[in-house]
């Protein structure tokens, strides 16, 4: 009976630990700021790049520098220099593995009961996908299955403990143009187009109709964002050989319920793949990829408007309602941005000098 009080109260005082930890960590969270936004200049890739001064670079750990030539009123061609600042820039010999170093702590989050929102936004062929899905190899992997791992590897303790049920969730769903399908969808159901539904009591919004499965560990949802990602829209420009032409949502939802005293946290973790901003005179795009490249932009303008005025209101410039509403892009994402959801933005750019126009416009 003694070693049973004894057990109680430890578990108590385990209980008590955890609630600190957790306010702790969404304290130092909060500092940070609740939208966060990080620069990535990718490496030089093609050969006109490679002897060249880059455009683009890190000055320093918060700061990104744009050298544009400009030709004055009276001819004189004169080097113009801009600066930039973030919470976080990477320069282009960054690896995935210092990227990542910044982000995990938003995983904890999730499994906090928060909503957490990673997205990667950027001109076409600015390394955005190579970001979050990575490359071929181990040292390359990105934000989405370092994530995936980390997720598993934080629940494990969870799993084995007696009192605790964690359970994990996922879709996939693409916005393309201004129709969301589901890539898990069966083929009978694949060119299906759903609909944002969002909950008038607690703001959740979800996918309507959209698949949602129940995966137990990290290489069974890694296989299944795989099944599903093969299904994206992508397409060749003048830019971008294998130019994603939607944007691409993860969505995991984490439950950890204690079965001792019955409370349930409840988070989403939605990783975000956008499409990206272009100019169709430059990336030569015409007829359906010209009405692609439209639908991409307004999506991107209609995200911007939301997280400024998010931030004007957070500084107390302004009052305004935030306009969630004004694009499927932005309503998929009202549960994410805003409110006590932590979102970090990776604004994605090229060092090229030919880009320095898109990379200013981005930036």
């Amino acid at each position: 009976e003694e070693l049973e009080e004894r057990v109680k109260q430890l578990e108590v005082l385990l209980r008590s630990e955890q609630l600190e930890r957790r306010r702790m960590h969404n304290q130092v969270l909060n500092l940070k700021g609740q939208i966060r936004v990080f620069c990535r200049i990718r490496p030089p890739l093609l050969a006109h790049e490679m002897g060249e001064e880059p455009a683009a670079l890190k000055k320093d750990p918060f700061t990104a520098e744009v050298a544009r030539m400009q030709t004055t009123v009276d001819g004189q061609q004169r080097l113009e220099r801009r600066q930039f600042g973030f919470d976080a820039v990477f320069g282009s010999s960054s690896s995935q593995e210092e990227v990542f170093m910044e982000v995990q702590d938003l995983v904890r989050s999730s499994i906090d009961g928060y909503n957490v929102t990673i997205l990667c936004y950027g001109q076409t062929g600015a390394g955005k996908t190579y970001t979050m899905y990575g490359g071929s190899c181990n040292e390359q992997r990105g934000i989405v299955p370092r994530t995936v791992e980390a997720l598993f590897t934080m629940l494990q303790p969870l799993i084995g403990a007696n009192n605790s049920m964690p359970t994990v969730r996922a879709n996939l769903v693409e916005l393309y143009k201004n129709d969301l399908f589901d890539l898990l969808a069966p083929p009978e159901r694949r060119g299906t187009r759903l609909d944002v539904r969002r909950d008038t009591r607690t703001g959740e919004a979800t996918v309507d109709g959209a698949i949602e499965r129940r995966v137990e560990s990290s290489n069974e949802l890694l296989r299944l964002l795989e099944e599903g990602a093969d299904r994206r829209h992508v397409a060749s420009t003048e830019m971008n050989a294998d130019s994603s032409r939607s944007h691409l949502f993860l969505t995991i939802s984490v439950e950890v319920r204690d079965t001792d005293t019955g409370t349930v946290l409840f988070g989403k973790l939605r990783l975000c793949d956008l499409a990206g901003s272009e100019r169709p005179k430059k990336s030569g795009v015409v007829g359906d990829l010209m009405r692609e490249a439209i639908e991409i932009n307004k999506a991107l303008t209609a995200l911007g408007d939301v997280i400024e005025t998010l931030q004007r209101n957070e500084c107390g410039k302004a009052t305004g309602q935030v306009p969630y509403r004004n694009h499927k892009l932005t309503q998929l994402l009202s549960d994410g941005i805003g409110g006590s959801a932590k979102t970090l933005m990776f604004v994605n750019v090229s060092p090229a000098r030919s880009e320095v126009e898109e990379t200013l416009n981005s930036l």
